[in-house]
């Protein structure tokens, strides 16, 4: 995690960030209850739609492990060659949550 991007961002509201935050990994949680089946059916082009939105969130925060992850399948056909590793997102999304609870804390 980026830490001086993130206290940047925050402009003296750490509260306000975590919980934006928040509202981020929430979301992106919600999201990836569909990643599964969009790679089963073959339905890449949403799938890279919403790792591209993931990653314009990722970056807001300073997130750059989250960041790099998801830019290593933006290439073309990446996702359709490569796939994507749901498992190891979501233990990099969980790392990045509590790097922001240690910041705000």
């Amino acid at each position: 995690m980026n830490a001086a991007n993130f206290l940047k961002m925050a402009h003296g509201d750490l509260a306000g960030l975590r919980q934006l935050a928040f509202d981020f990994f929430n979301d992106t949680r919600r999201q990836m209850t569909g990643w599964r089946a969009l790679m089963e059916s073959g339905n890449f082009a949403q799938l890279r739609e919403d790792l591209h939105r993931c990653k314009g969130g990722a970056s807001l925060f300073g997130l750059e492990r989250l960041v790099a992850l998801l830019s290593s399948v933006e290439g073309p056909a990446a996702l359709e060659n490569r796939g994507f590793d749901i498992s190891n997102f979501e233990t990099e999304l969980s790392a990045a949550e509590n790097a922001v609870l240690s910041m705000t804390d």
